[in-house]
């Protein structure tokens, strides 16, 4: 028999996690280039995005991050609550982990670990490294939509309308020509989206998941830096449990609690998610939480441990720089369009994939190395891929953090993200004396940045007049859109560097 404070909590989770999955599926283009959804709504809540924002070199625009505030200040009143009611990656963990779960198995100390882990990431902030995107649990829960779920279920539905089009069952079909619009306008993506990385993410959230067969949550209980966060806010929240031991007749607490907050001595308050099923388990109900009550609990943490995370994030930064694939000149390192200067990228970037998502081109894709050593997930342009669309400024509209700046049409016609540079060594007209014309029909700009020269060259022996394209440096913004559509089989005959990109410092909105 479910209790109705278990009820309420499970309603409250799933409508919570159907919200953002719906502004998820708003992070679309729909026809406008104005989305009319605050579709970057998770990560203003997002108290690590806060951090990497106010970490990060430039104008501050923590006014964007208020909401974040605004959560710390209500763990600090209720507790982590967020974990056990909001959490949309919590609630995917609960959803996905349930048939792996077995006996719980207890890792003494591991808890402590999340601590450490934030210690390490927020001094490495400091020192201006930051890696706190890597570790978020709602860009770990964004990142997982956009690169391998959103993909499947766009591939797997867009096959079976196609299947039930073909079967032209008789009572079938007329109703898919009745669904099918409504999918395609509210629930599909505007085209098949395909990643990079996709199958390194899903083998990160495979991982998250298949750790719940050792111990509930066991991310959300060890190693979550936000989780970290939060329980240091809720240690002395003005919402706690009492009793705040076990009881020395049942301790059924301690055997029930998916996040081992309970136990013989004292209930940590710091891991204590308030999602009072403990209401539930007591068999004689003497469980309550109540305002006003002072935990006794204290944080039991090494100090030699602390002291080797923190040395260990301040050290962290200068070894990141040194490393051999830290370099950040690589002429194939192409940005979204607003992107701030490489460093404050970086430094800002919370490897959300929402600007990803939202590419009209499907040009950004997460980077592995072209960024360096700790670029991994961050947006890049891939021009054989996908192209800059020249009217679209979606991506600077969704990014929570400021990276990416919000740019408006005519700035985004004129901002330089790259340019086009033509291997001679592989154009048609050039290698080999056939006239092509494919760059210079798609270049989108005003006035063409690729232009056609009329040359004699020797097509064989015979002498010929052909078009050779030229481009046009001063006109070129590097939309990728040349590269996308050459026809050159394998690598394009037409690469876009990072040549004369314009980056600039992020200043207040």
């Amino acid at each position: 028999m479910i209790s109705v404070n278990r009820k309420l909590r499970l309603a409250v989770q799933l409508i919570s996690l159907l919200g953002f999955l719906w502004l998820f599926l708003q992070t679309e283009y729909r026809g406008t280039d104005e989305l009319a959804y605050p579709v970057s709504l998770l990560f203003r809540l997002d108290p690590l995005a806060l951090l990497a924002a106010f970490f990060a070199p430039g104008e501050s625009n923590l006014f964007l991050l208020w909401p974040a505030l605004l959560l710390l200040g209500l763990t600090v009143v209720l507790g982590r609550f967020f974990c056990s009611w909001f959490c949309p990656l919590g609630a995917l963990l609960d959803l996905l982990g349930g048939p792996f779960r077995r006996q719980q198995l207890n890792f003494i100390g591991w808890p402590k670990l999340k601590y450490y882990l934030l210690v390490v990431l927020t001094l490495a902030a400091l020192c201006g490294l930051q890696l706190f995107g890597l570790f978020d649990p709602l860009s770990i829960f964004l990142r997982s939509l956009t690169l391998v779920i959103n993909p499947v279920w766009n591939l797997l539905a867009n096959g079976l309308f196609d299947w039930l089009y073909q079967a032209e069952l008789p009572l079938v079909s007329p109703v898919a020509d009745r669904v099918y619009p409504f999918f395609r306008d509210f629930l599909l993506a505007f085209r098949q989206p395909v990643f990079l990385l996709g199958l390194f993410t899903a083998a990160v959230l495979l991982v998250l998941v298949l750790l719940e067969r050792l111990q509930p949550r066991f991310w959300c209980r060890n190693l979550c830096p936000l989780g970290a966060l939060l329980g240091v806010c809720s240690r002395h929240s003005l919402l706690q449990r009492v009793p705040q031991t076990d009881c020395a007749d049942c301790r059924f607490c301690s055997s029930r609690c998916r996040m081992g907050a309970s136990g013989t001595q004292a209930v940590h308050s710091a891991e204590c998610i308030r999602c009072l099923d403990c209401l539930e388990f007591c068999p004689h109900q003497r469980i309550e939480f109540n305002f006003g009550t002072r935990s006794t609990d204290k944080f039991d943490l090494s100090r030699r441990s602390l002291l080797t995370a923190s040395v260990g994030g301040v050290l962290l930064a200068p070894l990141a720089a040194a490393a051999p694939l830290s370099t950040k000149s690589r002429n194939d390192l192409i940005r979204p369009p607003g992107a701030v200067i490489e460093e404050e990228f970086l430094r800002r970037c919370i490897r959300c994939g929402e600007c990803m998502k939202v590419c009209i081109g499907g040009a950004l894709h997460p980077d592995l190395l072209r960024g360096g050593a700790f670029s991994l997930w961050s947006p890049v342009l891939v021009a054989r891929l996908g192209y800059c669309e020249y009217d679209c400024t979606l991506c600077g509209q969704v990014c929570p953090t400021g990276a990416i700046r919000l740019l408006q049409v005519k700035e985004k016609r004129k901002t330089k993200i790259g340019l086009a540079v033509i291997d001679k060594n592989r154009c048609l007209p050039f290698a080999q004396g056939e006239e092509c014309l494919v760059c210079e029909e798609h270049c989108p700009t005003g006035k063409k940045a690729i232009v056609f020269e009329r040359r004699k060259v020797l097509v064989g022996s015979d002498p010929q007049e052909l078009l050779q394209p030229r481009v046009l440096t001063e006109l070129c913004i590097g939309c990728g859109i040349c590269e996308t559509r050459c026809p050159v089989a394998g690598q394009s005959a037409i690469l876009i560097v990072s040549e004369g990109e314009t980056r600039t410092p992020q200043r207040l909105l």
